[in-house]
């Protein structure tokens, strides 16, 4: 079921969906999706996991789905604060799915979140004020570097969007998918989205949907820079409470993980900071492992951790 609640700028509904369980509820699992995308592409993955005993909620980010006004809107995230906008909003979904578990169960409920690509991102910056909120959270399709390509977009972008926030840079958003399309060994398909997923099916689906693979703005391409940078440094971890539980999930072949490179140096990063780290890295997978044609092995492996969590 669709519902809307008021995000933290004061302007937009946040659109977000509900899957309960039938039975008991094990756990809560918030979702927050990534760039150019929407939460019903997460649909199937949280009906199976409702399926499984988790109680899960979706919701469209600001600039995104249907939590945009018009189309115009897409890929632009807010003028004045776009990253605290976008954390406050966790928060606000956060305290929503909490208290539709309170209303479902009697019983205390482990509280999970998991952010894929640019929502990885913004949760990891989240935690790093609101860790002990959860009991674990998923971070999926994300990377560990803030280099010189990101310093130099930061600067260039800020610049475009001082002077004009809203409009689209198609071309910023050419030059990225060409750069991401670059570093997969053998492109299998023609697409410039073809570093997504080596599953063809998937890629004509997020291609014929309008609301995917759209142009940021220069004020969400600033946003999403300035998230990298605030997440790929050493205190968003910092404040997490001792082992708390981290799955990180990625595919071998995925640019933005740097193929599996940035995974890896994330993880010895965690576990040097005390946290309960596990790790899915799999092979002959890309940017989207859940979008994947062996989709079904990594919904396994995240209900089982979830399992495993709050047991």
């Amino acid at each position: 079921m669709t519902q809307t609640i008021l995000s933290s700028n004061g302007i937009h509904r946040l659109h977000h969906t509900f899957f309960i369980p039938k039975g008991n509820i094990t756990a809560t699992l918030l979702i927050v999706h990534g760039m150019s995308e929407h939460s019903g592409r997460y649909a199937k993955f949280a009906q199976f996991l409702a399926d499984n005993g988790v109680l899960v909620a979706t919701y469209d980010q600001l600039g995104h789905g249907q939590t945009v006004k018009d189309k115009y809107e897409l890929g632009f995230i807010d003028e004045k604060h776009p990253i605290q906008a976008l954390c406050k909003d966790v928060v606000i979904m956060a305290d929503k799915l909490k208290d539709k578990a309170r209303t479902l169960t009697d019983r205390p409920t482990p509280h999970y979140i998991m952010g894929h690509s640019m929502g990885s991102f913004v949760v990891r910056t989240v935690l790093t004020h609101h860790a002990t909120s959860f009991d674990g959270a998923i971070i999926m399709g994300t990377g560990n570097s803030f280099g010189l390509i990101n310093r130099f977009a930061l600067t260039a972008l800020g610049a475009m969007n001082y002077i004009n926030p809203k409009r689209p840079n198609a071309r910023f958003a050419t030059l990225l998918n060409h750069y991401l399309l670059s570093q997969i060994r053998s492109p299998i398909s023609a697409s410039p989205f073809a570093w997504l997923t080596e599953n063809t099916d998937s890629i004509k689906t997020f291609e014929a949907d309008p609301l995917c693979g759209f142009a940021f703005s220069n004020n969400g391409f600033v946003a999403l820079q300035a998230l990298i940078k605030k997440a790929t440094s050493p205190t968003w971890y910092a404040h997490t409470p001792t082992d708390f539980r981290i799955l990180l999930v990625s595919g071998k072949d995925d640019p933005v993980g740097r193929m599996g490179q940035d995974i890896d140096e994330l993880q010895s990063e965690l576990i040097r900071a005390g946290q309960n780290v596990c790790t899915h890295l799999y092979p002959n997978m890309r940017h989207e492992p859940l979008h994947e044609t062996d989709k079904d092995r990594v919904y396994g492996d995240i209900l089982a951790w979830l399992k495993k969590s709050h047991h």
